[in-house]
């Protein structure tokens, strides 16, 4: 029976899965990659190197035989990701949580090249960077998962697909290529952007260097990368499009797909392509299962700094699910919880709110419900309710939804619709795996 490999490079860990043609997974396996380097204030990047040395390190915990006989290799990533590389060699990945362009910056790259373009974005990036005259010297630029697969190829030419380039703001949709015209007003070479192919498409075979490294046969064909939120949602089974997809990570998505994307949409929403030549519309927060973290953080400082001993994290979080559970079953709270702790790309400048509290009622409990509640309500807020009516289902994805009950009921509780968790743990990897089998 035929078998791929599927790689995800999150933001704290990657993940990799062995998957059968009868859709069956056959070995899975994570490892935090603890890649975070030193940055500026505001800044967010990490070691690329240190990156791919976990994934060989991960690829050595999974069947040999297997990756000696793997029909392809599916590859996806963190998305709005890029580094530079050269002759000399590359630079450290700066991520989507990079946040050094600030609201100025971004009107002034938005009069240049009419673009929308959001804090964490590669497109607002590299023009920040060009705009401090950082990018000579350098002869392309790259999401995260787009090098590994050159790395793995041994390509000297960077491949990509729509799925990252709208990840980084630079994409004509409706032409199918780079808005070239908006690069070049935002100083960015064209030259940097890397070579456009269709999803799914074929990227090389493995090189002997490569093989080498990574445990795997020289010459098993690899896949053009797809970005993270589509291959978590085609892991999801069939008919996609009549589900909605919410994952709650460290940040948080709230997506859906459709043949017939509105005109226009909230400024919550991300329009991102989707295999198919499908729409997936995104609400994307920046602040998702962390902002019910931030309770249990902010519990443990009142008592460091009150002198008592700080509780177990993973410990505290299940006393405060619990606590907010029972809050919810007795009633909506009568505190509001509006989660917008790290800003949102649409608006940087927003801050996190609690409304409604009396001398009595900013209990663990009636926080955490709150907390809970707002967290999905900040999801579904910018989408209106005829892109959700007709759905069947929630699939929901990401530890905080896994573990976390009251987040659970405020999904079933908002959306009117039941919850499904999904057996398939590490889905972004799984989805790799599946578009690397057609």
């Amino acid at each position: 029976m035929k078998t791929t490999l599927g790689i995800d490079l999150g933001t704290t860990k990657v993940a990799a899965v062995l998957l059968r043609e009868d859709h069956t997974t056959s070995a899975v396996a994570s490892m935090a990659h603890e890649a975070a380097l030193p940055a500026e204030p505001g800044g967010a990047e990490q070691n690329v190197e240190k990156i791919f040395d976990c994934v060989a390190a991960l690829l050595a915990r999974l069947p040999a035989a297997e990756l000696q006989n793997l029909s392809a290799i599916g590859v996806t990533g963190q998305m709005h990701s890029v580094l530079l590389g050269g002759p000399l060699g590359i630079t450290p990945l700066i991520t989507w949580q990079d946040h050094r362009c600030g609201e100025e910056r971004l009107r002034r790259f938005h009069q240049r090249s009419s673009l929308s373009l959001r804090e964490g974005f590669g497109g607002a990036t590299l023009a920040r960077l060009a705009e401090a005259g950082k990018l000579d010297g350098w002869t392309f630029a790259a999401p995260l998962a787009d090098y590994l697969v050159a790395r793995l190829t041994g390509n000297s030419r960077i491949l990509s697909d729509p799925t990252h380039a709208a990840s980084w703001g630079l994409y004509d949709a409706a032409a199918g290529e780079w808005n070239f015209a908006a690069a070049e007003a935002l100083g960015i070479p064209r030259t940097l952007l890397p070579e456009l192919r269709p999803c799914g498409s074929a990227a090389g075979n493995v090189s002997p260097e490569a093989a080498g490294r990574f445990g795997l046969k020289a010459g098993t064909p690899v896949i053009v990368a797809i970005g993270d939120n589509q291959a978590s949602i085609l892991s999801s089974g069939e008919n996609p499009e009549e589900k909605l997809h919410l994952t709650l990570g460290t940040g948080a998505q709230l997506s859906l797909v459709t043949d017939n994307p509105p005109e226009q949409c909230s400024e919550r929403i991300e329009a991102r392509p989707f295999p198919g030549g499908r729409t997936l519309l995104v609400a994307a927060p920046l602040c998702g299962g962390a902002a019910f973290a931030w309770l249990a953080d902010t519990v443990n400082t009142f008592r460091k700094e009150l002198g008592e001993p700080e509780l177990p994290r993973g410990e505290l979080l299940d006393r405060l699910d619990a606590l907010a559970l029972a809050e919810l079953r007795r009633g909506e709270p009568e505190l509001t919880v509006t989660p917008n702790f790290l800003g949102e790309r649409w608006n940087p400048a927003l801050r996190g709110e609690v409304s409604g509290l009396t001398l009595t009622n900013a209990t663990p409990g009636s926080l955490g419900a709150a907390l809970a509640l707002g967290i999905v309500r900040n999801l579904k807020a910018g989408f209106a309710p005829e892109l959700i009516a007709g759905k069947r289902e929630v699939i929901g994805s990401g530890n905080a939804v896994r573990l976390l009950k009251s987040i659970q009921w405020a999904i079933r509780h908002e959306f009117g619709l039941p919850l499904r968790l999904p057996d398939t743990r590490e889905e972004a990897a799984t989805g790799a795996a599946l578009l690397a089998q057609n």
